[in-house]
């Protein structure tokens, strides 16, 4: 369990509407709720629902802040809305958060929030391509449920987007940019993790485009020889893992 998601259940409580938990600690808090273990992951990614956000999410934010010694606060400049908070004094809450917003200027924080420029990483901006994508942000609205009191997108939308984070950063890596190899793996075994969870008459709709993505990510993993999901404790093989996906997905026929 990712720390500190209780305090930040409690101090959150009456603002599911206003965020959305992805990536790792939405992948924990699913796996915990299944009874299946998961990787570790001490970082929660959220994106703001800009739609929604307003200046007593924003204070209810910088109250959590303060209360847990956040002593780094970062954000990023220009049409890539990131913050990045970490380092808290109180070593029982989440070692990072990390927000998202679509829209510069969504996360009304006080003046005197402390923040500084935040360093692009390279999750950071295949984050941002993603969500700054209309398809995948409408398809988050959609694929949002509470989950413990706390909002996340559920297992029908985070393999979508686990494949496609592996699609760009392994192009960018292909292209000549410096990728921790790791990073790329993580994105694609967690695809193979969260197969585990569907059930196997699971049928989900996706937009075109996404669905192309998926099928562009299943099919290298289909030619990864090397790739062996029991290696990372995935109780499927590769073929039963891809043979699900593309059944869940309809991606069985021809690509269009």
């Amino acid at each position: 369990m990712v720390a500190g998601i209780d305090k930040f259940r409690e101090h959150f409580a009456g603002h599911e509407d206003h965020y959305a938990i992805i990536g790792g600690a939405a992948c924990d808090l699913l796996f915990d709720a299944a009874g299946l273990p998961f990787r570790a992951t001490k970082d929660i990614d959220m994106v703001l629902c800009v739609e929604v956000v307003d200046p007593v999410f924003g204070t209810a934010f910088k109250a959590f802040l303060d209360a847990g010694g956040y002593q780094a606060r970062e954000r990023s400049d220009g049409k890539k809305e990131f913050y990045r908070f970490h380092r808290p004094s109180d070593q029982s809450l989440p070692f990072m958060i990390e927000l998202f917003s679509r829209k510069p200027g969504a996360l009304d924080l006080p003046e005197d929030a402390g923040l500084t420029p935040i360093p692009v990483e390279e999750d950071i901006v295949g984050l941002s391509a993603i969500l700054l994508d209309e398809g995948y942000y409408d398809a988050l609205q959609a694929a949002k449920r509470k989950l413990g009191s706390v909002k996340i997108i559920d297992e029908t939308l985070l393999i979508p987007f686990k494949a496609r984070a592996f699609l760009d950063l392994t192009a960018r890596s292909e292209a000549g940019e410096t990728i921790d190899s790791k990073t790329i793996r993580k994105h694609r075994n967690d695809v193979f993790r969260l197969a585990q969870l569907l059930a196997s008459d699971t049928s989900i709709k996706l937009a075109d485009p996404i669905r192309e993505d998926l099928r562009k990510f299943l099919e290298l993993a289909q030619a990864d020889e090397t790739l062996d999901p029991k290696a990372f404790d995935v109780l499927l093989t590769r073929d039963e893992a891809i043979d699900l996906l593309r059944s869940a997905y309809g991606l069985h026929g021809r690509a269009g």
